[in-house]
This record gives C-alpha cells, sequence and structure tokens, in this order.
C-alpha cells in the first residue's frame, strides 16, 4: 500500500506534467500544479524546492519512457526481423498516440533550453546507439541472407521517428484540413499506423 508521502509526491508530479504538457516550461505556474495536484504550495516547495526542479523530473520521464519503447520492442529474439520491426513501428506510434503532446512538448523544450537539450541527448544517446547498433547487426544479417534490401540502420530509424512522429505535430492542422472530428481520429491514426508500417517495410523489400 501506497504511503501518504508516495501518493501527494505522484499526485503532484501528474498534475505538473498535464500542466507542462499543456502550457510549457514558460508558462506554466507552480500555484496551478499546486492546485491541480489538491496540495497547498508549500507542500510542492517541499517535495520538489523550485519549479525547474520538478520540470526536469517530468521531462526525464516523459524523454526516458519515449527512448525506450522502441528498444525494447527490438529485443524480442522470439520473432523473425520483419515481424519485430513492425512491432516496433506500431509501439511507437502506439506509445505517441497515448502521449501524443509528448513529441512537441519535447521538441519545443529543446530547442530553446540548452540545459534541457543536455538533459535529453543524455537520456536518448545511449538508447539510440543501441537500437542502431542492433538494428545494423539484423539488417547485415538478413541482408546477406536475401530475405531484404540492405538500408543504413541510422536511416531507417529516421525514417520511423519522423513518419510516426508527424502525424502528431502535423494533426491540429491537418484535422482542420481535413474535417476530422474526434470520432474519426481513432480510425484515422489505425490507418496511418498501417500506412507507416507499410511505407517503412516496403523500403525493405527486394
Amino acid at each position: 500500500m501506497a504511503t501518504k508521502e508516495t501518493t501527494t509526491e505522484q499526485l503532484i508530479l501528474e498534475a505538473a506534467e498535464a500542466e507542462f504538457l499543456e502550457k510549457g516550461y514558460g508558462k506554466a505556474r507552480t500555484t496551478e500544479i499546486a492546485r491541480r495536484a489538491g496540495v497547498n504550495h508549500s507542500m510542492l516547495h517541499y517535495y520538489f524546492r523550485t519549479k525547474e526542479n520538478l520540470f526536469e523530473v517530468v521531462f526525464q520521464k516523459k524523454a526516458q519512457s519515449m527512448a525506450e519503447i522502441m528498444s525494447l520492442s527490438l529485443q524480442q529474439d522470439n520473432l523473425p526481423f520483419l515481424e519485430k520491426l513492425k512491432k516496433a513501428i506500431e509501439d511507437h506510434f502506439d506509445f505517441l498516440a497515448a502521449n501524443e503532446k509528448i513529441p512537441t512538448f519535447i521538441f519545443s523544450e529543446i530547442l530553446y533550453d540548452e540545459k534541457i537539450k543536455t538533459i535529453f541527448l543524455q537520456i536518448i544517446r545511449g538508447k539510440v546507439t543501441h537500437v542502431i547498433h542492433r538494428l545494423k547487426q539484423e539488417i547485415e544479417s538478413e541482408a546477406a541472407r536475401g530475405t531484404i534490401r540492405y538500408i543504413e540502420p541510422v536511416d531507417l530509424l529516421l525514417n520511423i521517428v519522423a513518419l510516426n512522429v508527424f502525424v502528431f505535430t502535423t494533426f491540429p492542422i491537418m484535422s482542420g484540413v481535413l474535417n476530422i472530428d474526434e470520432k474519426g481520429y481513432a480510425a484515422f491514426l489505425e490507418h496511418r499506423k498501417e500506412a507507416n508500417v507499410d511505407t517503412i517495410l516496403r523500403q525493405l523489400q527486394i
């Protein structure tokens, strides 16, 4: 059973995440975070001291989650490479769909804050290096067997990230252009996920 301290800290983190994702670091207010969490401002100060400290905890958590998702999918050695790759693309897309504000949040913060950029690079550098190394091994093995066309692992990774992230960073505009309402959103996402998988896998076909 969670202690009162653990529960209070978690409530503050959840409230901070909502506030930062909606408004970004600059416009977020600790008084509003405290209100969302149902605690007084002094309690927030007790746990995290400053808005900057609280932001770094939230940012690291979201960046870590985004960095890990594809790495974990590619570690499933019981699957053939193309099935594993398909799952990695889908898992990455589904993660973004469940956290659709994350790409804009992360990119907007790292563009204007060198400290946040440094934190982000520290979090993702090892994960990205691991994914590229693993992709390189499997791509070279499959290409040597003649099952796929060779592609540079960096290009493959960038294609996955670019196609998936683009859907969510541009949706506020595209929904208006294409007249996609809330009811049609789920169908649109499912279609885009399938299209992204098809586009990427077609690049590997002999």
